[in-house]
């Protein structure tokens, strides 16, 4: 019985995620490094890029600026 109720389960979580995912969207992701002289350059350059992509309807992570061989970069993420 135990067994039964498992395999129904399982059966309906994979008819659940095929229904809610159609096989031809797949997620895409995106990655740009931005960077600056100082760390306010480099922050205003990630905002910039990263509230343009939020705009174009992209879900966006923006991971801040940090010191590395006399420049400061960052990454903007964004993925459909």
């Amino acid at each position: 019985m135990v067994k039964k109720l498992a395999t129904t389960v399982a059966v309906l979580g994979i008819a659940a995620v095929s229904l809610a995912a159609p096989a031809d969207a797949a997620t895409r992701y995106y990655q740009q490094t931005v960077s600056g002289a100082t760390k306010s350059a480099c922050e205003t350059a990630g905002w910039q890029l990263a509230q343009q992509k939020m705009a174009e309807g992209y879900l966006v992570t923006w991971i801040g600026c940090a010191y590395s061989n006399f420049y400061f970069y960052g990454t903007v993420s964004w993925s459909d």
